[in-house]
């Protein structure tokens, strides 16, 4: 087995997560807005694809044929089941990176996507997934890649080696080994052990990740293979692949005025190059975790083109209107959204229908945004989630996203595991909680209601022996839970749903 896994977890089953930022649809906006072309999506590959629910939601609500790899065997059959409901055009398999890597019939992909993954697998395998971008990521091609990286990791590398080899050395099962190796290292903190008194955040992260799940820290903490790399270093890795570096995949994180003061930018601005550049800004933010976006042959368009290219962009409101505020979080501080700007902008979009920027030339000019000003505020709309890029669309992108959608929904009568929907509209996944799942899987079996989605809600609950927890409190009798699901159900047939309608969940 150890030959297989190569020291990797496989005894948890990775937790349920979606990344947004393997969507190919958000990353046009920010390498637009740095300058660069960007290709159509007509293939993609997603590297490391756990429980699949990133790469079945990014599958069904587009065009895209998509393939991709997971080595753990019972994630890609739980992945695949999701693939055979939606009918999306999608190629899962289980094989290990230097199987897949291999393959003779895979396509050229304009798009791969590895979030993660990268920092919990050996030399060997990062070696085989550089030979794909080589050989497999096309001209103009996109990649995606997050990893844990210095200088914000660096306090925790020995630590998360300490709990490695106690959980390995501990003769208990990786389930009981976990806590008891985190106990082991907060000890070290109540002896006043040196390293950990050299480091006074170490006794709070390790308090944060007692109440962290299970599954999510056996493979963040307790791989055999890990690995933590500054930008620097992972510029090496890529080299041979022949990759140019454009910008951070998290929107905010690309807002200069968030998260670096007038000082540090200009320290920045000095720096042309762009290793000693990107690995001084992780010093500048502590950086922990990076999300970026590579080209494989990067283009710069004329500045005609390239404004023309930005305006046919569409996006959508995801939020109610008056529920966004004019304010937006980042490394360094939060700051407050100019209303001469941002209102006429959200006033645009708050129909909740996908508008090209271009619509809206007018309205800019009158409202005195120059271009600038309309690229920054969409890109900080975006990273606060109150807006998002729109796909083009057809029938079938909705048939698969109501079907995927409608198991996720059944999924939901026992569990809470998978928290988002498939939006044909954004290509992506909208974050939907178990109780809204139930109230809409109520509304296809013909409940027209609210009161009747709470009483389905609470029949599913009640069958399971599950209960409602509220404020940290389960709720006891039956007539609690369902005065409960009442108020969640009545709040929810308001704008909520009328949201989700908009885009293409119902």
């Amino acid at each position: 087995m150890e030959n297989f896994t190569e020291g990797y977890v496989t005894a948890f089953p990775y937790t349920f997560g979606y990344y947004p930022e393997l969507n190919p649809a958000r990353a046009l906006l920010p390498i637009l807005r740095h300058g660069f072309a960007v290709p159509q999506f007509k293939t993609a590959c997603e590297l490391g694809f756990g429980q699949g629910i990133s790469i079945n939601i990014h599958a069904a609500a587009s065009e895209t044929e998509w393939w991709g790899t997971d080595f753990n065997p019972s994630q890609a059959a739980f992945a695949r089941h999701l693939a055979r409901a939606s009918g999306a055009n999608i190629h899962l398999c289980d094989e290990p990176f230097a199987e897949f890597c291999l393959r003779d019939d895979l396509p050229m992909f304009d798009f791969i996507g590895i979030h993660g993954i990268w920092s919990w697998i050996n030399d060997a395998n990062r070696k085989a997934i550089v030979e794909l971008l080589k050989n497999r990521l096309a001209v103009g091609g996109i990649l995606y890649i997050s990893y844990n990286c210095h200088p914000g990791w660096a306090p925790m590398v020995p630590v998360r080696e300490l709990l490695e080899l106690y959980g390995a050395r501990c003769g208990k099962s990786l389930e009981n080994g976990i806590g008891e190796a985190l106990e082991y290292a907060s000890r070290l903190v109540d002896l006043d052990a040196l390293y950990m008194k050299s480091q006074p955040g170490l006794q709070k992260r390790l308090d944060n990740l007692k109440n962290q799940n299970r599954a999510y820290l056996a493979h963040e903490y307790f791989n055999k293979s890990w690995d933590v790399m500054s930008f620097a270093k992972m510029a090496e890795w890529l080299a041979p692949a022949m990759l140019d570096y454009v910008c951070q995949a998290s929107y905010l994180d690309n807002v200069n005025i968030l998260n670096l003061s007038s000082e540090q930018q200009a320290l920045l601005d000095g720096i042309d190059d762009i290793p000693l550049r990107e690995t001084t800004r992780d010093f500048i933010r502590n950086t922990q975790f990076r999300r970026d976006y590579w080209i494989k042959g990067k283009m710069a368009l004329p500045a005609f083109e390239l404004r023309e290219t930005i305006l046919s962009l569409k996006f959508i409101m995801l939020a109610q209107r008056d529920a966004i505020e004019l304010k937006a979080r980042g490394s360094r501080a939060e700051a407050n959204l100019d209303p001469g700007i941002y209102t006429p902008i959200l006033n645009a979009f708050a129909d909740h229908k996908a508008h090209k920027l271009s619509e809206f030339a007018h309205t800019m000019h009158e409202a005195n945004i120059s271009f600038p000003q309309l690229l920054e505020a969409i890109t900080i709309l975006c990273g606060k989630n109150a807006l998002a890029p729109v796909n083009d669309i057809n029938r079938n992108i909705f048939d698969h996203c109501k079907r995927l959608d409608g198991l996720i929904e059944n999924w939901a009568r026992s569990s809470s595991d998978i928290g988002f929907l498939a939006s044909p509209l954004t290509g992506g996944g909208i974050q939907t909680d178990r109780f809204k799942q139930l109230f809409l899987l109520a509304r296809r079996l013909g409940f027209r209601l609210p009161k009747d989605w709470a009483q389905f809600a609470w029949d599913q609950l009640a069958a399971v022996n599950q209960k409602i927890i509220k404020d940290g409190v389960p709720l006891e009798s039956p007539e609690e839970n369902l005065a409960e699901l009442n108020i969640r159900a009545d709040d929810f047939a308001g704008p909520q749903l009328s949201i989700l309608e908009k885009l293409g969940i119902n």
